[in-house]
């Protein structure tokens, strides 16, 4: 039997999640921040960090707002490039989030950094999870490395769409099993 590596996979997933039409997207995001919203880990974290979502990713910024409506402490990734290591940056306000490298909205100011220890849920992009918590991200090791530095009690929960949920995906001795899933 072939062994898929992850390089297709990513790209695979990506290239079907790209092709998601507007209304169907729209949907299924709305589904999910329900399901986000009314779940028991949500509701008992104080403190809360989610990827702030970028072009075909699961809609988050009605999350992000959301829980910063709810009274929650809300960070943010800032990811240090040049440093090759992700912070924990806290919010206010969705406003205080600017396009960053890439173009993704981030934090312009980490002074507000939030101590990982302190996470209660993290909420996780990636292109594909499997069953039992495995996750296949973009490439950087950025989210491994920051998900090692949660409290063991951390909620790490990967936010996907059904069709990137798969029985097995290949994971290699860095990375960091999810504690679970929301989909659609």
């Amino acid at each position: 039997m072939m062994k898929i590596n992850k390089v297709y996979i990513r790209k695979v997933m990506k290239e079907k999640r790209d092709n998601l039409c507007n209304n169907e997207k729209e949907k299924l995001d709305s589904i999910i921040f329900q399901k986000v919203i009314k779940s028991e880990d949500y509701n008992k974290a104080k403190i809360v960090f989610i990827f702030v979502s970028y072009k075909s990713e699961v809609y988050t910024h009605n999350i992000i707002k959301r829980a910063l409506k709810d009274g929650k402490t809300v960070c943010v990734p800032k990811i240090m490039y040049k440093d090759g290591y992700m912070e924990a940056v806290r919010i206010h306000d969705f406003n205080e989030l600017k396009e960053g490298a890439y173009g993704i909205l981030e934090p312009l100011n980490i002074d507000l950094r939030v101590e990982e220890t302190s996470i209660d849920i993290c909420y996780v992009p990636g292109l594909v999870f499997d069953k039992s918590g495995g996750r296949i991200g973009y490439g950087g090791g950025y989210y491994d490395r920051f998900l090692k530095k949660l409290r063991n009690d951390s909620k790490k929960i990967g936010l996907a769409y059904t069709f990137q949920i798969v029985d097995k995906v290949p994971m290699g001795k860095y990375d960091v099993h999810m504690d679970g899933f929301i989909s659609d």
